[in-house]
Order: C-alpha cells, then structure tokens, then sequence
C-alpha cells in the first residue's frame, strides 16, 4: 500500500499514513437557497433504490437529464432520455424514450422506440412501434407500426390491414425464393 506523509500546522512532519485506493465518490450540488422540510414529511418521504441507471420510486421526475431504467407509479421526463420506463403514467415532453410499457403513456415532442400500453397520447412525436388498446394522435406526428383497438386523430396510415397482409405475403414468397436459390447453390458447390 503506497504511504502518504502528513503536515502539521508548524511544519513538523508526522508519521507516515497508509492510504487506499482512491474510492468513487458521487458529489452533488445542493439546491440555491435553505430547503426546510418538515419532521412528518421527512417520514414520509419515498425509498428509491438506485445503481446509477436503474431508479425504482413512487413518482420519479427527469429533467434535462437520462436515466437507463425507470420503475415508478408516475414517471415525468421533460428534455430528458429515458432508456425503458414501466408505470401507471408515463409523460415525456421534448423528450425520448427508449421503450415504455404502461397504463396511460403521453408523449409531446419527442420520440419513442417502443410503446406498449392500455391509453396512448401522441402529440407531434415520432413513435417506431405502438401497441395499445386506445391512441390518440394531435398534430403532425409519425407513427411507424401501430396495432391498437381504436384509434383518434388525425392519422393517415401507410398500411392498413390488407396492405400489411399483402405485404407479409409477397415478403414469405420472396424469402422462400432466396432460401431455394441458396440451397441450390450450396449443393454444387
């Protein structure tokens, strides 16, 4: 273990000091001005268990910030990242949100990868997969893959039912195409 010497105020040197190895500390920066809570909402207050990229709460708040995971009863991101939320309500507003699974799930100008919930709200955003029982969809916004019950808004699908139909089938008869041509090139050679 590498030794450190130690000063005293009047220059005398003291007995060398065994040191560690140097530990990661988390600093924070405390909020401007006193905070006063009282005694009966300091008991009160909610547990959150984190390891840095996984927060577990009651009501967990993101602003101008990301977090990897996210297991709450209300999560609110506003110009944050969140990689995967789970919870009763889910709000992201200049946001993103890697996937999201949960009662009602609102996102405003923003974007998602995967959504999969009972009420859905979009509102000018970008969403790659949806999947919910109601969406609702205001202004312009972009919607990928959406399977839901009902639907409201303006939306204008690129393919609808019969067009996905369509689609799976020319897409099985062409991959069955290219799976017997490669068999056929594998056996001569």
């Amino acid at each position: 273990m590498p030794t450190r010497k130690t000063v005293q105020p009047d220059g005398a040197e003291s007995q060398p000091a065994p040191t560690s190895a140097p530990r990661r500390t988390r600093r924070t920066t405390p909020a401007p001005g006193p905070v006063v809570v009282p005694d009966e909402e300091l008991a009160a207050a909610p547990s959150v268990e984190e390891d840095e990229t996984w927060v577990q709460a009651d009501a967990v708040e993101v602003h101008q910030g990301a977090i990897g995971r996210v297991d709450a009863t209300d999560v609110t991101v506003t110009q944050g990242v969140v990689g995967a939320a789970r919870g009763d309500r889910i709000s992201v507003e200049m946001g993103l949100l890697g996937a999201a699974m949960g009662g009602e799930i609102s996102i405003s100008q923003g974007g998602a990868g995967s959504i999969l919930a009972q009420q859905a709200r979009v509102e000018q955003s970008f969403v790659r997969t949806l999947v919910a029982q109601h969406v609702e969809i205001r202004r312009p916004s972009a919607v990928l893959f959406l399977i839901a019950q009902r639907v409201s808004g303006d939306i204008r699908p690129v393919l609808d039912w019969r067009g996905a139909l369509v689609f799976g089938a020319a897409f099985g008869v062409t991959a069955g195409l290219f799976g017997r041509l490669r068999r056929r090139a594998d056996r001569r050679g």
